[in-house]
């Protein structure tokens, strides 16, 4: 049987070479730095030698200065970069590479360092406050501003009035390290507090708050003149000139030609003058009008206020001489009141028995500088001598002396008849509507409140008469109509309001009303009118009270008799 042979062939051996570790690889690099400053730059490298990493500068940078590379890691050093602050703003390079062990030096990588301007801090105070100052002069306060930083800040400061700046107009340019002061005035206008802000350009929000106050060097006190109160129709008042300030001033006062004051005043510093002033002789009206105070920062206007003169009336003739009358029968004079004075006069006359005047003089008010004449009348039945003055009541109270000789009779009872209706005073009455209903819209115990409606576009005035009771000589009741002299009338548009005064709880009045026109016409008389006051309230003690104090009342006598049967018990023990 054949053998086979089985050859075995060696086996083949491949001529391999493996790679080698490749070179390291450095990391390129920006950077930034301020002029003149410097910068630490990590430098770092990719490597998988496993061996630590020596970093070499290949290229050095233009416009500045490098250290010493000192190692941080395997792969990693740090570098520190100086700038030459003459060189200015730029970019400035330089270029690194790295070795490791048994290897070729790697190709170099860049770093870029950008030198930049180092950014401007501007300093400023953030409030300026200046002490109190008078109206019209000037407190100064300076300010420093700086750039604490690099570049330059530039711009103006702009500040509202009554602040400015002094000098420069308030522009600026700092350079790094650089101040600047600026100086603000204050000019108070007005005497109060002021608060504002001041504005600096270079920036959005950059502000200065601005704070002080202003006070008057002169103040008047009051602030508010009246001449009211004087001798007869001449008005005085006066007022008091306060300097604040630490200077003697002095001002001029300026009045209108109705008014007398002296043309200037001294006032020594922080002290006070009194100055006095009055209306000139012949004025009379009212005025409302300033009183002008001028000088060193001082410009007022003083409200000054004038009443008018009060009413003066004068009579004529002075005294009224009714002559030799028979007895029954009614002398006749004219009076004629004029008001010399300058507000108008409420005539109110107390008319003694056997005397009427024509028209009543409190119909309606004297005016200044108008005149009136009255009738008036005077007779009695018996003879006698009549010495009495005319007394006119109110603000202007006034008396008009009265003489008369009754004798002894008329030449008949007819004519002494006919002299005594003659002399009751004829009224005639005009168109004006009398009153015919009152409302009570206000009740206390001591006043009441009534409203009618006015009836009559020409109504200036109306009068309320009380009615009373009197006898006549027979001794015969009748009912007699006085005016009421506690009451204030008002009219309000269409409406007439009264209030009466001085009444006692409970008090009931009858009343009529009578209206009057400009012209002295007066209206028939209104339908008598009862009103009452408020009366007192009426204690009641309620029944349920009385029951619970008669309850106390009898549990008291209860315990008081048990006291008294507990004391006899106690003294018949003790008895021997």
């Amino acid at each position: 049987m054949p053998v086979s042979l089985l050859t075995f062939a060696p086996p083949l051996l491949a001529d391999i070479e493996l790679p080698s570790v490749p070179p390291p690889q450095p990391a390129a690099i920006t950077t930034k730095v301020y002029v003149g400053q410097s910068v630490d730059i990590p430098l770092s490298a990719v490597s998988r030698s496993g061996y630590e990493l020596k970093f070499l500068i290949r290229h050095r940078p233009s416009f500045g200065t490098l250290s010493e590379v000192r190692q941080t890691g395997r792969t990693t050093a740090i570098v520190t970069y100086t700038h030459d602050p003459h060189a200015g703003s730029g970019i400035d390079q330089f270029r690194y590479a790295v070795q490791a062990a048994d290897t070729g030096v790697s190709t170099p990588a860049e770093v870029t360092v950008n030198v930049v301007e180092p950014e401007p801090i501007f300093i400023a105070p953030a409030r300026v406050d200046f002490p109190p100052v008078a109206i019209g002069e000037t407190a100064r306060q300076t300010i420093e501003i700086r750039n604490n930083g690099g570049g330059i800040v530039s711009g103006r400061l702009t500040v509202p009035a009554p602040w400015s700046i002094e000098f420069g107009g308030g522009e600026y340019s700092l350079g790094p390290g650089r101040s600047q002061v600026i100086t603000l005035k204050f000019v108070p206008t007005e005497a109060k507090q002021y608060a504002d802000t001041g504005e600096f350009s270079q920036g959005n929000g950059v502000e200065i708050g601005l704070g002080g106050s202003g006070f008057a060097p002169i103040d008047i006190v009051p602030r508010e003149v009246r001449l009211d109160v004087g001798n007869g129709e001449v008005r005085e008042g006066q007022f008091e000139v306060r300097n604040a300030t630490d200077v003697d001033r002095e001002v001029r006062l300026a009045a209108p030609p109705e008014v007398i004051v002296q043309d200037s005043v001294k006032v020594p510093a922080n002290s006070e003058v009194q100055v006095a002033m009055h209306t000139r002789a012949g004025f009379l009206d009212k005025l409302n009008t300033t009183l002008a105070v001028t000088g060193q920062g001082v410009n007022l206007k003083v409200p000054l206020h004038i009443a008018p003169a009060p009413a003066r009336i004068v009579a004529s003739p002075p005294g009224l001489d009714f002559g030799s009358l028979p007895a029954g029968r009614y002398g006749r004079v004219k009076l004629t009141l004029h008001n010399a004075g300058g507000s108008p006069a409420d005539l109110r006359v107390d008319l003694p028995e056997g005397l009427t005047m024509n028209p009543d003089p409190a119909e309606m008010p004297l005016q200044p500088g108008k005149s009136r004449e009255f009738e008036v009348s005077y007779g009695r039945p018996s003879p006698g001598k009549f010495d009495a003055p005319l007394v006119f009541e109110g603000e202007t109270a006034f008396q008009v002396p009265m003489h008369a000789l009754i004798t002894g009779g008329g030449d008949s009872a007819n004519d002494a008849a006919h002299d005594a209706a003659v002399a009751r005073p004829q009224v005639k009455y005009d168109d004006i509507p009398p009153v015919q209903e009152i409302i009570v819209t206000g009740q206390t115990r001591t006043e009441l409140d009534l409203a009618w409606q006015k009836t009559s576009p020409n109504v200036a005035k109306y009068i309320l008469y009380l009615r009373s009771i009197d006898f006549d000589k027979s001794g015969a009741p009748y009912f007699k109509y006085i005016p009421l002299k506690r009451v204030n009338v008002r009219l309000v548009r269409d409406k007439a309001r009264a209030t009466l005064y001085g009444l006692y709880p409970g008090q009931t009045i009858t009343l009529i009303i009578v209206g009057c026109d400009a012209a002295g016409g007066v209206s028939q008389p209104s339908p008598a009118f009862t009103v009452a006051a408020k009366p007192k309230p009426v204690f009641h003690m309620p029944w349920t009270w009385i029951g619970m104090i008669a309850m106390i009342g009898f549990a008291g006598l209860i315990v008081r008799e048990r006291i008294r049967q507990r004391n006899l018990e106690s003294q018949s023990v003790h008895m021997p």
